[in-house]
């Protein structure tokens, strides 16, 4: 029964055309390498990455309905981040895909949404399928675009990632480019964990 769950699920995959399934029409490549710079600072603290022991599974289309940040930042971290918040804003009206530029150590494969939709809501099995499609991945990780300041100086992100039915987290982030180099900084005051 279990051989049949997978083989299904791979045919199924396999029949859906890229261009249609995967990808929402409107949706437009991420291309911007300082952002790409913020994702290496984060992804080696993602729960989904420290229990990947194979491929890192990476939602390609990137998320654009976060929970409200105004609720999730100090009031002084607000004031500061104003700028970057204001174009995470704004990349948040577009549909963005990420695309194979991150460097991290771990090999990743990206997969669009409605392939993990599918894999959730269309397929018999969820987590239970998943994990034979993606071994040792250890959930998968979904992203925001970064907004940054002016200077890409200063920016704010919000990641996730899932792992099980009662097993992931999701939170924003604010990093500070500090001598040349991303660091994350004080300021987000809440992150939901399951």
């Amino acid at each position: 029964m279990e051989t049949r769950t997978v083989v299904a699920a791979v045919v199924l995959l396999a029949c859906i055309p890229l261009g249609m399934a995967e990808r929402p029409a409107a949706a437009e490549p991420y291309d911007v390498k300082e952002a790409y710079e913020v994702y290496g600072v984060l992804l080696p603290h993602e729960e989904s990455y420290g229990f990947s022991k194979g491929m890192l599974v990476i939602q390609q289309d990137m998320i654009r309905e976060q929970q409200s940040y105004s609720s999730c930042l100090a009031v002084e971290a607000a004031k500061k981040f104003k700028d970057a918040i204001s174009d995470f804003d704004r990349l948040g009206r577009k549909s963005w895909l990420l695309q194979r530029k991150f460097e991290i150590s771990k090999p990743y494969t990206l997969v669009g949404a409605d392939t993990i939709n599918q894999l959730f809501h269309q397929l018999p099995g969820g987590w239970e399928t998943f994990y034979k499609l993606y071994p040792g991945s250890g959930g998968y990780l979904v992203m925001s675009p970064v907004g940054f300041n002016k200077d890409k100086t200063l920016a704010i992100v919000y990641t996730g990632s899932a792992c099980g039915g009662l097993c992931g987290s999701w939170r924003f982030h604010l990093l500070e480019k500090v001598q040349g180099t991303w660091k994350e900084a004080p300021g987000v005051i809440c992150s939901l964990v399951s």
